[in-house]
């Protein structure tokens, strides 16, 4: 930790992590011209962010798990910086819609603030954009179509905000690890798209509003260790194709409007280090609105609630 300088003795980075530190971030850092990286994680930094700290060849900004508060300053997202990490803070106002000019930005870490708005649509310009976190927020409108022209995204967090409309098209992102959209009101069927990026690992839509049906498609999602699909509207039959995926440790399907039993394939793939948690609506167990013969929660939809078994 402390100071990093060049071979010609400028000062290019600055890292604090976890000391302490109160207070706002000095304005006297932005004297060093030649700075590429700031990292103030896991501190106790308030006031606001420096627009001055953006200087040309910054390339990080870590200030995660502090206290600051204010808007973002747009002037981060004119420059070449690669890494933005504000989590964890008491960030307000809107996203800047400059953060489409950042061409080299890999990771957007806004998440557990207190933005609000919609998300702009340039973000769909920043093309090597691997990492974007906006849970946790007041963010409102629709999630942006262009979303899926960002072909390297890896890890998509966009729950906990009060989103609505439909799901947009992602099929066309072919890395995507873990996307999260929970808790939102969004509304719609589950795009048959989804079902193409076979990269998935864990795909979240709980607690929307979501209606229509679990495509059979989903088996093709061979990499799929985690799918919480409960507390929504869905309907139809649950598709044995779900368990193709013999991978899969965690399947959410309680509270919603399925027909029929849980099919007994699944129960072929229940057990340690296997499906090691199935639930969905079987209960209450003298009347339940599905049968289920392996699941290890079973819910009441009339109640809402759950009970494990």
């Amino acid at each position: 930790p402390g100071l990093g300088c060049d071979s010609d003795g400028n000062i290019i980075g600055v890292e604090l992590l976890a000391q302490n530190i109160t207070g706002p971030l000095p304005s006297e850092f932005s004297n060093f011209t030649a700075m590429q990286g700031y990292a103030f994680f896991g501190n106790a930094l308030t006031g606001t962010i420096p627009p001055e700290y953006a200087s040309p060849g910054l390339i990080l900004f870590e200030v995660s798990n502090n206290l600051l508060s204010g808007t973002i300053p747009p002037e981060f997202f004119t420059v070449n910086i690669q890494r933005f990490d504000a989590n964890q803070n008491f960030l307000a106002g809107s996203i800047p819609t400059e953060v489409g000019l950042a061409a080299n930005l890999n990771g957007l870490f806004l998440s557990d603030n207190l933005l609000s708005g919609t998300i702009p649509t340039e973000i769909g310009n920043i093309r090597r954009l691997s990492f974007l976190f906006l849970a946790g927020n007041n963010l409102t409108g629709n999630i942006p179509t262009e979303l899926g022209r960002m072909r390297l995204l890896q890890v998509v967090y966009l729950n906990s905000n009060s989103l609505s409309g439909t799901i947009p098209s992602l099929g066309s992102i072919r890395q995507l690890d873990d996307l999260d959209l929970s808790n939102n009101n969004l509304a719609g069927t589950i795009p048959e798209e989804i079902y193409n990026i076979r990269s998935l690992f864990i795909l979240d839509f709980q607690r929307n509003d979501l209606t229509g049906t679990l495509s059979p498609q989903v088996g093709n999602l061979q990499n799929l260790i985690a799918l919480r699909i409960s507390r929504n509207r869905m309907t139809g039959t649950l598709p044995t194709e779900l368990a193709l995926i013999t991978g899969l440790r965690l399947a959410w399907l309680h509270i919603n409007l399925f027909e029929g039993s849980v099919p007994m394939e699944y129960c072929a793939n229940v057990g340690p280090g296997l499906l090691e948690f199935l639930s969905a609506d079987c209960g209450p167990l003298s009347n339940p609105s599905q049968e289920c013969a392996c699941c290890s929660s079973c819910c009441d939809r009339q109640s809402g609630t759950c009970m494990i078994l």
